[in-house]
């Protein structure tokens, strides 16, 4: 009988393989799942462009992949076009127009054809056009950035895309170097325009500059209209055209969606692509746009490091933490110097687009169901902000990394998420922040009064609840060491400290030691607990997210979820056997998918730049709230047995190689 379930299993799918394979018809790509990115950034001296590239190559390519689209170089940084323009700068020498020959072959295969762009860095333009050029606070000429008010978007950018719709109908345009290239721009027409708009006379160069902030503020404004120019244009040209802006309204530019891009998407960082692709995730997904992620297909660091290639497993296992977020997922490789493909890359690909199409049918578009939502301070964020764009690293990221590595279903939510829709979720947990935007401050005392969970973490972020944590006393001390205890074991931090004096009501969770040793208790308050209302308020008084990115250790871990224990918010599903798993609660289709995302290997190793071998995760078991019907592991296809008592529903996990999908049917 079981032999006949996985005889059946096998056959359903090797079907839905076969169905994605056959491209019947070429997906947009609020469709598309699974995309291949190939790019350049082409230099001027490239002389035989499309010499080996033939549509064999291509044919082959396409037909052994099945991607549902490809992106291909046309614009790199450096601004050199890599097919024959008539507006920009193209390489000195074509042998054949590479760009129509992709658009022949991909759309004989109904595969869609985006277009790798870069916007705002254009270091041609820049040259042959240093009055178009951003001006550095210094007074010299920017090299690589254009000025939102320099003629570049009509003279180059805007042309492009025209001529890239019109002469070789490509379905869209990804457009590097955009939001996160942003620089603040001194340029004469910029600094007259900030003063009309503000009124000051003095102009702020640094950050301790008085007005920095709203000079930054007012560089995003610019950028916000020079992004809404061009992607309007094209869509009154082409209203069929896709486009988007890479790291648009992602975790580098945590903002409401109010530009009319027709999709989402980013590269992650080469180094902890796992992790990475966790939190970025994690933060395009409740946008509420078609997203995608790009998994670079190699490690690279500059010239401290060579370009090495990542094996399989780690991409599947960066594709994993994306695809379970509901997302699609696309591979970074670069094309040869004449725009040809390197054969071997097809065997590759192929292997990955195996493992994501086997999972396609039980992830894509899938939602999170609300469990835990991080915030994502904005505001706050940007107001501490050094520049424009550049994204945030280190105590935001780490703080889901803590709970994913407790096995905690966790959401990142920016503020304009979260507002109105606190009462959704069990738990919710501010990190490391100065300040909350004030409506949603207001609704969230509210939302534990009402009988919700909160999770405070920082030395500065509980003195925005200090009456709800009953603080009599609360001051900053200087960084320094101490030591926490969690799980019956010591673990050293290094942090500033907030020293608090609690009400009577607030209970003392733990204290800082001292030292490495149990005796040498100090009495400064490490955690405490507060019920409020109907509801409950924890707080961790120090760094725990910027000391868990800087040195990360498992009493750190436990010291957080032990937090969370004590708050005991009514949560789904519980997961135990291992730390090394990560887990995602959606729903899709009218059924709960349980995500679960073995994430051993060096990925974490800043020198292991590649690893080949993930250890497998045995006997995991799983606890969810109700009586279902069925419980399968998906792709696997294996009925899961499963027993049932006070309320929940226990089975094991045998083996979890890389990702496994259980879905629960009620």
């Amino acid at each position: 009988m079981e032999m006949n379930k996985i005889i059946l299993a096998l056959i359903i799918s090797f079907l839905s393989l076969n169905a994605f394979s056959q491209n019947p018809r070429k997906l947009r790509r609020e469709e598309s799942f699974f995309g291949v990115h190939f790019d350049l950034h082409a230099q001027e001296d490239i002389m035989d462009a499309g010499r080996s590239l033939t549509n064999e190559m291509v044919d082959t390519f396409l037909k052994k992949v099945r991607p549902d689209f490809i992106q291909i170089d046309c614009k790199g940084h450096p601004g050199i076009s890599s097919y024959p323009t008539k507006f920009g700068y193209p390489v000195k020498g074509f042998q054949k127009d590479p760009l129509k020959l992709w658009r022949e072959i991909t759309e004989k295969n109904n595969v869609g054809l985006y277009m790798h762009y870069s916007g705002v860095w254009d270091a041609k333009a820049a040259k042959e056009h240093p009055n178009w050029a951003m001006t550095k606070a210094s007074g010299e000429k920017n090299t690589q950035k254009m000025s939102f008010l320099s003629p570049y978007l009509d003279s180059i950018l805007i042309p492009q895309l025209k001529e890239l719709s019109s002469a070789y109908n490509v379905d869209g345009a990804w457009i590097d170097g955009d939001c996160w290239a942003v620089e603040a721009d001194y340029s004469e027409a910029t600094i007259q325009m900030w003063k009309q708009k503000t009124g000051y006379i003095e102009v702020p160069r640094k950050k301790e500059d008085p007005n920095y902030q709203g000079y930054l503020e007012f560089t995003r404004s610019l950028f916000r209209e020079y992004m809404a120019k061009y992607v309007n244009a094209i869509h009154a040209f082409n209203p069929q055209f896709q486009i988007t802006s890479n790291w648009a309204y992602s975790s580098l530019m945590p903002e409401k969606v109010e530009n009319k891009v027709d999709y989402l998407s980013g590269d992650v960082t080469p180094q902890d692509g796992v992790f990475r692709s966790a939190f970025e995730a994690r933060a395009l997904a409740p946008q509420g746009k078609p997203w995608d992620l790009m998994a670079w297909g190699f490690s690279w660091n500059g010239d401290k490091m060579p370009m090495t290639t990542k094996s399989v497993v780690q991409l599947q296992q960066e594709a994993a933490e994306i695809i379970a977020m509901g997302g699609g997922i696309q591979f970074y490789f670069q094309q040869n110097r004449d725009l040809s493909l390197k054969p071997w890359l097809a065997n590759t690909l192929s292997e990955l687009a195996k493992f994501c199409r086997e999972r396609q049918p039980y992830c894509h578009k899938a939602k999170a169901i609300p469990q835990i939502a991080v915030l994502f301070p904005t505001s706050d964020y940007q107001k501490s902000s050094a520049s424009p764009y550049r994204g945030v690293f280190g105590k935001l990221p780490a703080t889901l990394y803590a709970l994913l590595d407790n096995q905690l279903p966790t959401e990142v939510l920016m503020e304009h998420h979260l507002l109105s829709k606190t009462k959704q979720y069990p738990l919710i947990v501010i990190p490391e922040c100065k300040s909350i935007e004030p409506a949603l401050l207001l609704e969230l005392k509210a939302y534990v009064r009402d009988g919700g969970k909160l999770l405070i973490i920082g030395s500065e972020t509980a003195k925005l609840f200090s009456t709800e944590l009953g603080l009599l006393t609360a001051n900053k001390s200087e960084e320094k060491i101490a030591f926490i205890a969690s799980a019956n074991r010591l673990g050293s931090i290094r942090s500033p400290i907030l020293e608090v004096k609690l009400e009577q009501k607030s209970k003392i969770l733990s204290n800082f030691y001292n030292t490495n040793d149990f005796v040498d208790k100090s009495n400064i308050i490490a955690s405490s607990v507060r019920n409020v209302g109907k509801g409950a308020i924890a707080a961790i008084y120090f760094d725990a997210g910027t000391t868990y990115a800087e040195h990360k250790s498992p009493a750190i871990r436990d010291f957080i979820g032990e937090a969370i224990g004590k708050l005991s918010p009514t949560l789904m599903v519980e997961v135990s056997g291992s730390h090394l798993v990560h887990l995602a609660l959606n729903k899709l289709n009218e059924k709960t998918y349980i995500n679960l995302i073995n994430v051993a290997g060096e990925h974490t190793n800043k020198a292991a730049i590649a690893y080949d071998q993930v250890p497998p995760l045995t006997d995991l078991t799983v606890k969810i709230k109700g009586k279902p019907s069925k419980i399968t592991l998906q792709p696997e296809g294996k009925d899961l047995p499963f027993n049932f008592a006070n309320g929940k529903s226990s089975f094991v996990v045998p083996r979890l190689d890389v990702h496994s999908i259980v879905e629960v049917i009620d």
